[in-house]
């Protein structure tokens, strides 16, 4: 089958330009040496020099993006991300017209100059390209385009004040480091396939959704112009899923705490037992917030959901602190009561029984499930 397919006279014919093409373009060519203008001086202000060309440009292309891993407590999102740059390299342009209208030809990495994108501010960059087998792409104006998976793992600064409800914004930047501003351009763009419906939603994982992906350009600029670069910037803003929480945490505390008032303020229990059934539930809040510590980014701001817990946390020791000064005021009023027996002395012998102590775990059972209510409130605020 191959045989048949080298023998067709037009497909030859191909094979021969091309061959002829590749020759004249490669004959002087040195990949080692860049096609980037520097007859400038970097001191003056971009476009001072009329006679010289505009600034090279390179764009960097986002064909789709995967978000692996977010870890808040290191503040880092690793993202794949399918990439295409552009480049132009006037020493790779051609007549269409000598060479029977070949307007383009693919050809390995290796043999042509190609820049060195560098992902600005991250903590990892793996590329997952085959070294030898690194293709490019060449049209006959000079123009050249390749494409690139790599893995970037970025620094992000997170808000979790609103944990787990919170939503996160990210930046992954790239640049041309050893290139003066003025003599190169940055440009950036996204391939608007990627923002139809179908495709976004894939490419969030099972914990974030990305919610919105944008790109621009901006300029990191110093004291000086010699250290200004353009920056292509891509933003995604990432939004959690606050099921897991939910489910795991919210609830079941809600649940604990709600039993534990029950279990505190139960006649038929001696003091004692009421203690420790508050003292377990004070040490099951405790280490819910140890594991929720190790979720998130050591900052100023207490999370939401921390400061629910905490909420449980203290409903509980009221709860104790009540048990504990019910039965002195019954040791301390009771006999008092009792030494002159009136109607409201009565009564407030009779209060003093199960109707305070009911009275008490009802109060603190409103307090628990307003507080319930108050963070699903959340939830449903995030779903909306």
């Amino acid at each position: 089958m191959i045989l048949s397919i080298t023998v067709v006279p037009k497909y030859k014919d191909f094979l021969d330009v091309q061959t002829d093409l590749t020759k004249k373009l490669f004959k002087d060519y040195d990949p080692t040496v860049s096609p980037v203008y520097t007859w400038i001086d970097v001191d003056e202000p971009i476009g001072y020099d009329s006679e010289a060309p505009k600034r090279w440009n390179y764009t960097v292309f986002l064909y789709y993006l995967k978000l692996v891993e977010v870890q808040e407590p290191e503040e880092k999102v690793s993202v794949v991300m399918e990439l295409m740059e552009y480049w132009y390299d006037a020493r790779l342009s051609w007549n269409t017209s000598l060479y029977q209208n070949t307007t383009s030809f693919y050809t390995r990495q290796a043999r042509v100059w190609s820049p060195t994108l560098t992902a600005f501010g991250v903590n990892d960059i793996v590329d997952f390209r085959d070294q030898d087998n690194r293709m490019v792409c060449i049209d006959n104006f000079g123009f050249l385009w390749d494409y690139i998976s790599v893995r970037i793992s970025a620094n992000c600064q997170m808000d979790v004040s609103l944990f787990p409800f919170d939503t996160q914004t990210c930046q992954i930047q790239f640049c041309l480091p050893i290139f003066y501003r003025m003599q190169v351009e940055i440009l950036s763009e996204i391939y608007q396939g990627i923002m139809d419906d179908k495709i976004f939603k894939t490419m969030g994982n099972s914990e974030w959704k990305l919610t919105n992906l944008t790109n621009r350009v901006e300029v990191l600029k110093y004291n000086d112009n010699m250290g200004n670069m353009d920056l292509a910037i891509f933003e995604i803003t990432i939004r959690r899923n606050p099921l897991y929480y939910i489910y795991m945490i919210v609830f079941p505390s809600f649940v604990i705490n709600f039993v534990s008032i029950v279990g505190v303020f139960l006649n038929e229990a001696d003091k004692m037992s009421r203690l420790n059934v508050g003292l377990t539930n004070i040490m099951t809040m405790t280490f819910i917030l140890g594991v929720m510590a190790d979720k998130i980014p050591r900052t100023g701001n207490i999370p939401l959901l921390g400061i629910y817990i905490i909420i449980n946390l203290v409903i509980m020791l009221i709860a104790i602190a009540i048990v504990t000064a019910i039965t002195e005021l019954r040791r301390w009023a009771t006999p008092r009561l009792k030494m002159k027996k009136t109607a409201l002395r009565k009564q407030l012998e009779i209060f003093l029984g199960p109707p305070l102590e009911y009275t008490c775990a009802i109060l603190l059972e409103l307090m628990t499930s307003a507080n319930f209510l108050v963070m699903v409130g959340f939830w449903f605020d995030d779903s909306s």
